[in-house]
């Protein structure tokens, strides 16, 4: 019996977009024609974004807890109220914020609970705080799952139970929807010159100063680079661009909707993050065969290796810039790369073996009587 369908509901404060969000999407979209019942708690502080209305058009059930940023009680209250109504049999949290105020609501309610670890990104002492409380919330938790051996090393090092602690990479399509490399030029704007893509959120775990250090080197190449992604750093950067010399070669596109789409309009995809998880613009581009040159930090190690990709020192402009500059000298090479990290997705980050291992996990983590009765 302990194959029937489970009844999960999935509790995160979104931002419009990510890889956090991505992930969770995943596996609520991946879940539900399994059979089980699959449902989103949504923290926000506004009415609504761009997450939870992409997930309601996909046909998810997303229930929004509308709470102020520093207002924790409404959330707990309302998370409370949500599952006293429900049969829900696991509580799977995401984010720091609701590692740390929401696994203790699950508990008191006696539904089991699973948390996933995305990486671990804080560069400045609050967002470090917020971390160590997120590895003592999480061990609250039925199970803990680290999307890399380096996650799962630190929560281990901070006190987390090894029994507690699960390795599941995030994962993704090798037929995930593609716009070719003609059309996805022409959507950006872009020309027929060499063109560097770098995707993410504009901040320092990310590395954005560094990408623009690196392509103030780039000086022997006729190339451009792309930033595709908001954040807090936006203003200082096109600030920084402009001192530097090269604002005529860097275009700041801002958040744009389907970008995975989009990484063909690329040579290379660049990640010059100083810290990561499994970043999940390393898998879509690995899914669309695009080139990639990244840092070796967080799960990036995990996923791909010199045959697979240019991999360099973080926080390290002139390597950075040397490895770009070999990948677009050496087109044939990087598409060999770019073909064995394909390959590589296929073999190894599978979405159908990735659900599995949550299915299994959701399992494990119920209790014996529940199993019996089902």
């Amino acid at each position: 019996m302990i194959d029937k369908p489970q009844s999960i509901l999935h509790v995160l404060a979104p931002a419009n977009v990510g890889g956090l969000e991505t992930v969770v999407r995943t596996l609520a979209r991946g879940l539900a024609p399994k059979g089980h019942s699959v449902e989103i708690a949504a923290v926000l502080d506004v009415a609504t974004n761009t997450f939870v209305e992409e997930a309601r058009e996909s046909g998810l059930t997303v229930h929004v807890i509308n709470s102020p940023a520093r207002s924790f009680i409404p959330e707990r209250r309302a998370l409370r109220a949500l599952l006293a109504g429900k049969s829900i049999d696991v509580v799977h949290s995401h984010g720091s914020r609701s590692d740390i105020l929401d696994i203790g609501v699950a508990r008191s309610v006696n539904v089991p609970s699973v948390t996933t670890l995305h990486g671990f990104s804080a560069t400045a002492l609050k967002a470090r705080t917020y971390e160590w409380l997120q590895t003592r919330g999480a061990r609250r938790a039925s199970a803990i799952v680290a999307v890399s051996t380096g996650v799962a090393d630190k929560l281990i090092r901070n006190g987390a139970s090894p029994t507690l602690v699960h390795v599941i990479r995030n994962a993704m399509s090798s037929a995930s929807r593609t716009v070719d490399r003609v059309e996805a030029r022409q959507r950006l704007g872009l020309g027929d010159g060499q063109q560097i893509g770098w995707i993410g959120r504009l901040s320092s775990e990310k590395g954005p100063d560094v990408m623009l250090a690196a392509m103030a080197q780039l000086t022997n190449l006729d190339t451009n680079l792309s930033f595709l992604g908001d954040g807090p750093d936006l203003a200082r950067l096109t600030q920084r661009a402009e001192e530097m010399g090269i604002a005529d070669r860097v275009r700041f596109h801002g958040r744009v909707p389907g970008a995975a789409s989009l990484l063909r309009a690329f040579d290379v995809i660049a990640l010059s993050s100083r810290t990561e998880g499994t970043p999940m613009v390393i898998l879509e581009a690995m899914s669309r065969r695009v080139p990639i040159v990244a840092t070796l930090v967080g799960g990036i190690p995990d996923t791909l290796s010199p045959a697979e990709a240019l991999l360099v020192p973080p926080d390290d402009p002139s390597a950075l810039a040397s490895a770009i500059t070999s990948a677009l000298a050496d087109s044939a090479s990087s598409a060999t790369r770019a073909s064995r990290a394909h390959q590589r997705l296929i073999t190894e980050f599978d979405v159908d073996a990735w659900l599995a291992k949550y299915e299994t996990l959701y399992r494990s983590i119920q209790p014996a009587i529940r199993n019996a009765s089902r």
